[in-house]
């Protein structure tokens, strides 16, 4: 049995790496359908037809008048202007956790295409800030999330025509947002990914369940079925296994791949870091035989 966490390995400004790199950033099997993805992004409707103005000294109470619908907050947007202008260099913990409480509500524009293909091989929606008193049509995450990020399988970076984004968001961490409101747990901000393999101890207790819709929505389900069909695993099947061990609870989402489906175990491995950017970063993933436990659904 093996198992990852989706922590992405994001020190400091590691993640904006992924973007400035010109090569793909392991070797793992990227999703087939990215071109199909990035092409099925082309016209998505801005969150409002109506055009804004953000004013260069944008206030709380000016840029309240101007909400309407689904406009964001333009002070939010003025202090993610605020942010960027910090060198990357002195971006620490605490401008990290500024910049991700702001982010979600601002009112942003989307790039030219909407929809591009990272180096990772996954379909990203293209954010950026707007220029103070520059008339744009308005994208606001918060609504673009449920609208259909959720649904289409799409991360979001921004900033990415400045040359090195100023922020890449996964998949996982808009799932993270849809069902907590936070695009990810403090713990996961700078841990490290964990892979490794594991052995159920005797006096472990488990239980076996499936992932409710509160963890696992439909929407994901759907996008990681396709995903792994995709890539060589035609009836891919799900369960929650729940381990407790000395009185240490934990929770792992476990899927029926094994390294005998695949050519080597280190294409298997690969299979299984890159199935992580579809999930939040806290999460446990592992594989297992799919006759060791009952319990495997489709997904």
């Amino acid at each position: 049995m093996i198992h990852y966490q989706a922590s992405y390995n994001i020190k400091r400004m590691g993640l904006f790496d992924i973007f400035k790199k010109k090569e793909t950033v392991t070797d793992a099997p990227a999703p087939k359908s990215v071109e199909e993805s990035v092409k099925a992004g082309k016209g998505i409707a801005p969150d409002t037809t109506i055009v804004n103005e953000i004013p260069a000294d944008a206030s709380t109470e000016s840029s309240n008048e101007q909400q309407d619908g689904y406009f964001g907050d333009l002070e939010k947007t003025a202090q993610l202007h605020t942010l960027v202008l910090v060198p990357r260099e002195e971006r620490d913990e605490q401008w990290v956790r500024e910049f991700l409480a702001h982010l979600p509500l601002a009112s942003m524009i989307c790039g030219t295409p909407q929809v591009i293909a990272g180096p990772d091989g996954f379909p990203y929606f293209k954010l950026s800030l707007p220029k103070p008193n520059e008339v744009f049509q308005c994208f606001v995450i918060d609504h673009m999330t449920d609208d259909f990020l959720l649904e289409r399988g799409y991360g979001v970076v921004i900033n990415a025509d400045e040359g090195q984004p100023d922020w890449v968001l996964s998949y996982g961490d808009i799932l993270n947002y849809h069902l907590t409101g936070d695009f990810f747990i403090p713990d996961a901000l700078l841990s490290n990914q964990s892979e490794q393999d594991e052995v159920i101890a005797g006096e472990e207790q488990v239980m076996i369940g499936q992932p409710s819709e509160t963890y696992l929505p439909v929407e994901t389900r759907k996008l990681l079925r396709e995903f792994f069909q995709l890539n060589g695993i035609p009836d891919p099947k799900v369960l929650l296994m729940m381990r407790t061990q000395q009185e240490e609870a934990s929770q792992e989402l476990v899927f029926n791949i094994t390294p005998t489906q695949f050519d080597d175990e280190e294409q298997f491995r690969n299979m299984m870091r890159t199935v992580t950017w579809y999930l939040p970063r806290h999460y446990i993933i592992t594989g297992m035989n799919e006759g060791a436990v009952n319990g495997f659904l489709p997904l």
